[in-house]
């Protein structure tokens, strides 16, 4: 059985430079021979997942018309839930599954979080979402520090970038089908990296040799693919994953985690990155490229022909 890529990696600090430079040199590695790699070690083994699990579950199985309640259309966000086909590409099947999007604009200056911002009654759901977001939060501000020194950059390049970013996490329910169909169709993240929580397979990533392979949940580990960003940035030399969701048989959670940075940050290709033929990516402000991509793939911002504000 071939090894899987997989990044061991505990707390660590901007200046453990020899342990940041040899994850870095693996990251790079994994990424453009995989696409992805499993993030575990003392930095995730304790996470426990089961509690925002539940909170999960109780509040999906709630009446529809309950939950259209909270529709991300009545947030002032794109905070809120989504329903099954709000997603997607006009053209698409639409995906087979249903959602709730959180994210660091429902929380005030001191931390807590909005009471206006359209959180579910269901018990314990705002604060095991909120504790599982905080928890991401930490490990992508460590893991932002690998992926800096994979830019050849000083360890705080991307978090000197991410001080008030739109960073989210969605709880997302694939209730399964006994007959084939996509839970999410092909797609790549906007943003630069993601962690990946699930309770199930379903997970599909195309590695770069255009082939595709089934990434299941593994115990105490997430799974690390990346975004749009890094891809700019790095002008193509750390690709965005492609990946998708295939068919869901059996009830399944996952929780991405999208790390991003600020909104009014220039992203560009590096100059150690760009060759003589020169960049193949334009500058783009990091929101406005968020706001775009979001708003091509959600039906209520299509056919209200307005931009996202996530």
């Amino acid at each position: 059985m071939a090894r899987l890529p997989t990044l061991t990696l505990g707390v660590v600090a901007p200046d453990d430079l020899d342990v940041l430079d040899a994850a870095a040199s693996r990251v790079w590695a994994m990424i453009n021979d995989e696409g992805y790699f499993y993030l575990t070690g003392p930095l995730v083994c304790d996470l426990n997942p089961a509690p925002v699990v539940a909170a999960a579950a109780a509040f999906f199985a709630r009446p529809i018309e309950e939950k259209m309640r909270f529709h991300i259309a009545r947030s002032a966000f794109h905070r809120g839930y989504l329903p099954t086909g709000e997603e997607g590409q006009a053209d698409e099947v639409p995906d087979l599954k249903e959602g709730f999007d959180t994210g660091l604009s429902q929380l005030l200056a001191d931390g807590s979080d909005r009471p206006d911002e359209g959180w579910p009654d269901t018990p314990g759901f705002r604060a095991e979402a909120g504790r599982w977001r905080r928890r991401m939060e930490a490990v992508a501000r460590t893991l932002a520090l690998v992926f800096a020194r994979t830019l050849g950059q000083p360890a705080t390049y991307l978090l000197d970038r991410a001080t008030d970013p739109p960073n989210q996490l969605r709880l997302l329910h694939y209730p399964g089908s006994p007959v084939p169909r996509q839970g999410v169709g092909v797609h790549r993240d906007f943003e630069c990296f993601t962690l990946l929580a699930a309770t199930g397979p379903g997970l599909e990533v195309e590695r770069p040799d255009g082939s595709w392979v089934r990434v299941p949940p593994r115990p105490d580990s997430l799974v690390v693919t990346t975004g749009d960003l890094l891809e700019i940035i790095t002008n193509g030399g750390l690709p965005a994953a492609r990946h998708r969701v295939g068919w869901v048989t059996e009830r399944r959670f996952a929780f991405p985690y999208f790390f991003s940075l600020d909104r009014d940050v220039v992203v560009a290709p590096l100059d150690r990155f760009v060759g003589p033929a020169g960049p193949h990516y334009r500058p783009v402000r990091a929101g406005e490229h968020l706001m775009a991509r979001t708003t091509e793939v959600f039906r209520y911002l299509r056919d209200a022909g307005r931009d996202a504000h996530p």
